[in-house]
């Protein structure tokens, strides 16, 4: 088979389901009007991994190479996400660490040392989320998004503002209007502020610039990404008790340090089925859930939003999860999708928990580099293994068979290995394995792994403490030392996942009309 193929083929295309005749009239004929404005997300996303991208994609979307379609049609590019974006075109360089968010003609190393040089507010520009830095006469000039992508974002707006004048739902009418003119304007605090107090609307978007991922030189650099979905209400109401208790899980989440966590005023669940995606979000491997802002102010002085994508995990746990779990452990057919979903609604929890701010006030996401993102998502991983262990059967979280529960966290820790064990998700799991393993948790035997669960709850929660020390106190060098320790695969990882080729890494969104 064509190598390309291959990889195409890693993604099984699934219909996502949604009930849209459910969905009040005028937001139905508002619908298209949002889609077209999450195209044109995809272009600015486009855009900031690397500057001709978008004429370039648009050459081979219009050419005659079917394959090479697919494609980039899969992964917004010529790079593979599942091995570390790497180019699979011998006519496109591999994706630059830094994107385009720097300029092209400087080396890591130079814009590393300039910006670390720098101080007071050239310094906070340059490290702010939501700016390019350009060369200006032999100098970093900070350029805000909302100026450097004028041109689409003018046109986002006006899309915007069209949904809104359709929309009768007073409270999601003023969402659109407010978070077009945050666009356009650079000041997003309001509109997410707005958006996490939104919970009656039939349907939920996000829209902006929201996730660092991409920005593999500074980790600060955020992507435009958006999501449409339809909310159920039914299946967001039976989460209300834990919504309801926040505090007591964040009560036995570590805080080290003399750090500060970000808990707010209200941290809404909403169970939806998602029926499109822009920008990064519709970029290979989709999620299963989100957890924003990522404003630490708007965090603490108002609170988040946890979004879980009901059809799009139902999918995963189907394809993916399952038949991974037969495969890679002992008892492996007694996964259940219970406990996943479960496990991906406190990993989105987790992530607001915990250190926020260093003791000195500084942003924890600010202070370990590009190495923040994997700690993060090993905290939110880790946090949510240690809740359902301490917490299961109490504040609305279920109580689990630890081997069900064990068994569906290790073939989960495998799945999103698959994505690549060097992008931010799969080298959390890589942490997570290797710690399980080192503590005796988790062992080989035979052509499969077991699993001993009598100190799994301790094991958990010094994993989490490690994790959280280092969000809270560690110097950059120190957490790379962690990441390097703890987050390469070893030949039993890299044995494991190479046995799993024949199962589909993820889904390849087949979305509903409209």
């Amino acid at each position: 088979m064509n190598p390309i193929e291959d990889i195409v083929n890693q993604f099984k295309e699934v219909r996502l389901e949604a009930d849209l005749k459910a969905l009040p009239e005028d937001i139905r004929g508002a619908l298209p009007y949002i889609r077209q404005a999450m195209d044109l997300v995809t272009r600015i996303f486009l855009k900031q991994q690397n500057e001709h991208l978008p004429e370039h994609y648009d050459a081979v979307m219009k050419g005659d190479d079917e394959l090479r379609k697919r494609f980039y049609d899969l992964f917004k590019g010529p790079w593979n996400q599942l091995t570390d974006f790497k180019s699979e075109y011998p006519d496109m360089n591999n994706r630059s660490a830094g994107c385009a968010f720097y300029p092209e003609s400087w080396a890591n190393a130079k814009i590393r040392k300039t910006v670390e040089n720098m101080s007071g507010p050239e310094k906070e520009a340059a490290m702010d989320n939501y700016t390019v830095l350009r060369d200006e006469d032999g100098a970093l000039e900070a350029i805000p998004y909302h100026v450097y992508y004028a041109e689409e974002l003018g046109e986002i707006f006006d899309l915007l503002e069209k949904a809104a004048d359709m929309v009768e739902h007073e409270g999601l009418s003023s969402y659109l209007i407010n978070k077009a003119e945050a666009l356009v304007s650079g000041t997003y605090r309001e509109s997410d502020a707005e958006w996490v107090r939104l919970t009656d609307s039939p349907i939920d978007l996000v829209i902006g610039p929201y996730e660092v991922y991409a920005d593999a030189l500074l980790g600060v650099k955020a992507t435009y990404e958006s999501m449409l979905m339809v909310v159920d209400r039914e299946k967001g109401d039976a989460l209300k008790e834990i919504e309801s208790n926040l505090d007591k899980l964040a009560a036995v989440f570590p805080v080290p340090a003399g750090s500060k966590a970000a808990v707010g005023g209200m941290a809404p669940i909403v169970v939806v089925d998602q029926i499109y995606s822009g920008g990064e979000a519709a970029q290979g491997v989709m999620a299963a859930a989100f957890n924003l802002p990522n404003d630490a102010w708007v965090r603490g002085h108002v609170g988040w939003k946890q979004v879980m994508l009901h059809n799009v995990m139902k999918a995963k746990f189907t394809i993916g999860t399952k038949e991974i779990a037969k495969k890679v452990m002992h008892g492996g057919e007694h996964v259940d999708f219970g406990p996943m979903f479960t496990f991906v609604l406190l990993h989105e929890i987790s992530h607001g928990l915990g250190p926020a701010y260093r003791a000195d006030g500084r942003e924890t996401a600010k202070c370990i580099g590009s190495s923040y993102v994997a700690i993060e998502e090993t905290k939110a991983d880790t946090g949510a293994l240690y809740l359902i262990l301490k917490l299961g059967g109490q504040y609305g979280i279920g109580k689990y068979d630890s081997a069900v529960m064990l068994k569906t966290y290790l073939a989960g820790l495998f799945r999103s290995m698959r994505f690549g064990v060097h992008e931010a998700h799969g080298k959390s799991n890589v942490i997570q394995f290797n710690w399980l393993k080192e503590h005796g948790v988790i062992s080989k035997d035979g052509d499969r792994f077991a699993i001993k669960a009598d100190d799994i709850e301790k094991v958990a929660e010094e994993l989490l403490v490690k994790v959280c020390t280092i969000e809270a106190a560690a110097s950059e060098e120190e957490a790379e030392e962690f990441l390097r320790e703890y987050g390469t695969p070893g030949e039993d990882i890299l044995l494991a996942l190479e046995g799993l080729r024949d199962i589909p890494t993820d889904i390849k969104p087949v979305f509903p009309e409209f």
